[in-house]
């Protein structure tokens, strides 16, 4: 008795602790209408620049593997990816061309990771990754008055390949995402912390240019 009595109150632990670190989920109705919304305020964003923090957890690793840079997008599907630290290179993706440069802009070989990365950074900022239920299965989770989770299960194999999920944290007053985390098939985590927004400001074309 006393052990089904443990073993109930561990499984109520566990319950509450999911639901916390979740919130409420967004019923169907609540889910389309904040999803219109991103698609609305993303149809409002010419161009996005900010930087980013890229913290990866590995079984590999005992400390995490932590990269710095600079983020820049332009609408529909051009995104410059730049590391700055600790070892700087590029990734441009300019529709469905993309290259990896390294520090001398000399290519890279193997862009192919980076490639798949900044797709998903792209659909995550205009609003298809969310919405398009050819890539992602979703859910909505109410965490606080502040933002919304998202959690999205891949549907593509070309995405399953990758990553077994993804979550973002959506700012509900910006409609733009603050941190993403993904969670790949080898069990490694990477999460990205994006801050220092800059809507809709001119830049150069040339940032996009694959030469």
């Amino acid at each position: 008795m006393q052990k089904e009595i443990s073993i109930t109150i561990l499984f109520m632990m566990t319950c509450i602790t999911v639901f916390s670190q979740q919130g409420r989920k967004l019923n169907d109705g609540e889910k389309q209408e904040f999803e219109q919304k991103i698609v609305e305020s993303s149809q409002k964003i010419a161009t996005l620049q900010c930087t980013f923090v890229q913290e990866k957890t590995s079984s590999l690793f005992v400390e995490k593997a932590v990269a710095k840079g600079m983020l820049s997008y332009q609408s529909p599907s051009m995104l410059r990816w730049e590391y700055t630290e600790p070892s700087p290179s590029t990734l441009i993706i300019n529709g469905n061309d993309a290259i990896l440069l390294d520090k001398d802009g000399k290519k890279m070989g193997n862009e192919k990771m980076l490639k798949q990365l900044g797709g998903i950074i792209i659909s995550m900022i205009n609003g298809s990754g969310i919405t398009q239920s050819r890539q992602f299965s979703s859910e909505l989770f109410q965490m606080d008055d502040a933002q919304i989770l998202v959690v999205l299960t891949p549907l593509q194999k070309r995405l399953k390949d990758f990553y077994t999920q993804i979550e973002l944290k959506i700012d509900l007053k910006t409609k733009l995402a603050h941190e993403i985390l993904l969670v790949e098939v080898s069990g490694d985590r990477m999460v990205i912390f994006l801050t220092n927004k800059v809507l809709n400001l001119e830049f150069s074309q040339n940032i996009f240019a694959i030469q």
